[in-house]
């Protein structure tokens, strides 16, 4: 659970890192530059920490879900740019994202979850 804590924290981070990235026009605006920084690299923090637990394939996809998900939030509430096309395409994105969540859960591997014998013996096969 908590590698997608840290999966959606990293997503809406991204959320902050987009808009922040707006507010510097062209990086000549030092607050926003300050935030742009401090957003981007948290999230990356956090994507990076997600991956202990979630394969990289799976977590980007999620990730780049939520990340468009908040950022057609964002328009619409501060920047009233969203049409209802936009709108029907996130949706789908959203639903391949929880897909993707609901899949990669153990019980959806065969053989996969807590009780699974390592792959390969720890000690390695040289003897």
């Amino acid at each position: 659970m908590r590698p997608w804590i840290f999966l959606v924290l990293s997503a809406l981070l991204q959320v902050g890192w987009l808009f922040s990235l707006r507010q510097t026009e062209g990086f000549t605006r030092l607050v926003p530059l300050l935030f742009y920084g401090f957003f981007g690299l948290t999230s990356a923090y956090c994507l990076s920490r997600s991956l202990d637990g979630i394969p990289m394939s799976t977590a980007y996809a999620v990730w780049t879900g939520i990340s468009v998900a908040g950022t057609a939030m964002v328009d619409l509430a501060v920047f009233r740019q969203l049409d209802l096309s936009r709108l029907l395409c996130i949706a789908l994105i959203l639903a391949g994202s929880t897909g993707l969540r609901i899949a990669s859960e153990p019980h959806a591997r065969p053989g996969a979850g807590p009780t699974s014998p390592p792959a390969t013996d720890p000690v390695g096969d040289a003897r």
